[in-house]
């Protein structure tokens, strides 16, 4: 979740970056025999599917093209489930060795630019550097659960879904053709504290223009330590997980203040004194990270899905001047080329929608195991005993991690997932509902959703009036033939004005503001019904949902906990609503002599977003991909009670603090506190709640919150008292 005001300054530059500094293969033949062999996307019961995406491949610098046709719809899988050396012959010395190698040149870790130098409170300087690193498209655990595939003989609670992964990287080293999976690429910035001569010096060195963002890799890991260590602690690392989902992480000092000690949640945990890890030590570093597909990491958007499943949008509408008509290529009947067309879609449509699926909670949290041991152990290597350095330093959990909004939802499938997870877990606005039905989550958010727009309306009085006809004049253009278009090129309806709600969830003092503004602005003035280019041109800024798709295509499916399917449950719910109460309905409520106010619309995602209304996400390719994954009901589990309480109560191997917002609109309050009572999922998060704060409670005092929450988890402030 993330709030309306916030998520727009998230949105990055796009781009699907290619794979450099690969490992030497025996030959080019070689490799592209093996590829030819082995190249596809995704396994599901033994099935391969292919698609034509541009991927990485481990074993040559070249970008590869999949076939578009699928004619090697006879090669069998690459591996239904990585077998270990418990399952298969122990492996040489000399095969492990040469498998942590390629463990690194698989990583690919890369500093993509020199570092950049910034002032902070009290002559402070931090340093910030820029990563990139591959990462299996499909993590090994995970393809063994779509395969169906996991053991449940690892433990003998019958409650428990997800069978917790120790290492992320454990398959690679124990089966080579584990290197052979498709990567994608994760960017991520670290955030530290240059504070004596040796950092400052380290700084000017990773500077030097001639090094390879390889190089430069290098040498981070490299200050002060000797050849094959790291330099970089875990345990004074904070992870930082963003709301969403589909978003790109804010940039340090653009999007997140380094300026005082108190100007940020990241200046407290680095300049503040008042945050430190398990041990009592201060943090050292904080990971900014771009989940996967969004921001700077192998980013989704229209442009990159039509170039990797071109045949899912055979059936779009060509703008004029764009070529031939669909299909004409094809000849003959034109009811023969639809149906040809039609079954081309339908197999690009399942290609796209499990694609699209590896994108979630699950994937994310291993994504961040991964960089967490990239980190740790940089340079893989294997003693004489045959024992990596992960295995000979054991556990090296982050020391601590943030999730705010969906971030907290990660983190929820962290402390389910991963075996050992963040030492410090902080929540903020980022509790899941759990073990709570999808329809029943939105039939309370707009409940939710009312009750801010009403709190809205007292602040502005004056905007019910103008509301009221901005939705007149937008209903009566879709009741004829003159559509109101936008720069964008979809169509502002009053449904999709009404969307502005979104904003409702920040604080009034700035989220209202900007939203009284952007509607003050609708008219060329104040006696015209003409609506203004200005206003148009804010709409299309304001709602950027074409540029990351992700958030509608995904929304939903953040609620999608195991099996069934969400069904557009938003507009299942708005409808009942609608049904019950004509208050929710903007039709009525928007004629002049009706005493209620127009009500807007909030962090709900609707199928009509797919019908014109916005442009990228309009059309038969992005409509039957977003229809595809609202009814898909083979969702993988995301939580896990049992290993929640075993890493918050049993085990403690996580401790951990809330802030919970009451008046939330994106989180529903009601279902967070039933997972922090005694005896359930959470029970070991102490809870802060307040109604001082709305969702963007972090952004608006990041500092005074994380400072709280860090009290909290280690019982230095009775909160809850």
């Amino acid at each position: 979740m993330v709030s309306y005001h916030h998520h727009r300054a998230l949105i990055a530059l796009f781009s699907l970056t290619t794979r450099a500094g690969s490992f030497s293969a025996p030959s080019t033949s070689a490799v592209r025999s093996n590829n030819l062999a082995r190249r596809h996307l995704f396994i599901r019961g033994g099935a391969t599917t292919s698609s034509t995406t541009i991927i990485h491949n481990s074993n040559t610098n070249e970008e590869e093209e999949e076939p578009r046709t699928g004619w090697l719809h006879n090669t069998e899988p690459k591996y239904a489930s990585y077998p270990t050396t418990s399952s298969s012959a122990p492996l040489s010395l000399a095969m492990k060795r040469l498998m942590a190698d390629k463990m690194q040149k698989y990583r690919n870790h890369r500093i993509i630019t020199p570092p950049a130098a910034h002032p902070c409170g009290d002559a402070n300087r931090m340093m910030v550097t820029e990563h990139k690193i591959s990462i299996p498209l499909t993590h090994p655990d995970l393809q063994a659960a779509m395969n169906n595939e996991q053991s449940s003989s690892t433990t003998n609670d019958e409650e428990q879904r997800i069978v917790p992964v120790e290492r992320i990287d454990g398959a690679f080293l124990t089966n080579n053709e584990a290197f052979d999976e498709p990567t994608i690429d994760v960017y991520f910035t670290i955030t530290e504290l240059l504070s004596n001569a040796q950092d400052e010096a380290h700084f000017h060195a990773l500077q030097n223009p001639n090094l390879s963002p390889s190089q430069r890799a290098t040498l981070y890991f490299q200050k002060g330590t000797s050849d094959g260590e790291s330099s970089v602690d875990p345990s004074r690392m904070m992870l930082y997980l963003q709301g969403g989902p589909g978003f790109g992480c804010a940039s340090p000092v653009s999007g997140l203040s380094l300026a005082s000690s108190s100007s940020s949640w990241a200046a407290a945990v680095l300049l503040g004194g008042k945050v430190s890890n398990a041990d009592g030590k201060s943090f050292q570093r904080i990971v900014l990270m771009d989940q996967r597909g969004t921001g700077r990491s192998s980013a989704i958007c229209k442009q990159q899905l039509v170039k990797m499943f071109p045949d899912l949008f055979l059936l779009d509408k060509k703008k004029e001047g764009e070529g031939k008509v669909v299909g004409e290529e094809f000849g003959g009947d034109s009811d023969a080329r639809t149906m040809l067309l039609q079954a081309r879609q339908q197999k690009a449509l399942k290609e796209a929608t499990d694609y699209l699926s590896l994108f979630r909670a699950d994937s994310i949290v291993r994504d961040a195991e991964w960089i967490r041991e990239s980190l740790a152990n940089p340079f893989p290597s294997v003693n004489d005993d045959g024992n990596d350095d992960a295995a000979v330093n054991g556990p090296q959990p982050w020391g601590g991690a943030l999730g705010q909004s969906f971030g907290g939802f990660c983190l929820m499938t962290y402390l389910s997932s991963i075996q050992n997870p963040p030492e410090l877990v902080y929540f903020t606005g980022g509790i899941a509902p759990m073990n709570t039905p999808v329809r029943e989550v939105y039939d309370r958010l707009w409940l939710r959703v009312r009750e801010r727009s009403w709190k809205y309306y007292e602040q502005y009085p004056g905007d019910v009036a103008t509301v009221k006809k901005i939705v007149r004049k937008l209903l009566a253009h879709e009741n004829s033939a003159d559509p109101i278009i936008l720069p964008s090129g979809g169509i502002l309806t009053a449904r999709r004005f009404l969307q502005v709600g979104l904003a409702l969830g920040g604080s009034p003092g700035t989220s209202f503001a900007n939203m009284h503004s952007v509607i003050n602005s609708a008219f060329v003035d104040e006696d015209s019904d003409e609506i203004s280019n200005a206003f148009l041109k804010t709409i299309d800024y304001e709602q950027s949902f074409d540029d990351a798709p992700l958030y509608f295509l995904l929304h939903e499916s953040i609620y999608a906990d195991g099996e069934g399917a969400t069904q557009w449950a938003a507009n299942q719910s708005y409808e009942s609503h609608v049904e019950a109460n004509s208050e929710f309905d903007y039709r009525v409520t928007s004629e002049e002599d009706n005493s209620n106010p127009t009500l807007f619309f909030g962090e709900m995602v609707f199928p009509f977003m797919a019908h014109g209304d916005y442009s990228e996400l309009s059309n038969s390719g992005m409509r039957t991909l977003s229809e595809a994954l609202a009814e898909k009901s083979d969702w993988l589990p995301l939580f896990d009670e049992t290993n929640m309480r075993t890493a918050l109560v049993h085990k403690k191997k996580s401790r951990a603090a809330a802030a919970c917002y009451y008046d939330d609109m994106y989180v529903d309050f009601e279902c967070a506190m039933k997972l922090v009572q005694r005896g359930c999922p959470l029970e070991g998060v102490k809870v802060y709640v307040t109604n001082e704060y709305q969702h963007s409670g972090l952004r608006d005092d990041g500092a005074n919150i994380i400072n709280k929450l860090a009290a909290m988890s280690k019982n230095r402030l009775h909160v809850p008292s």
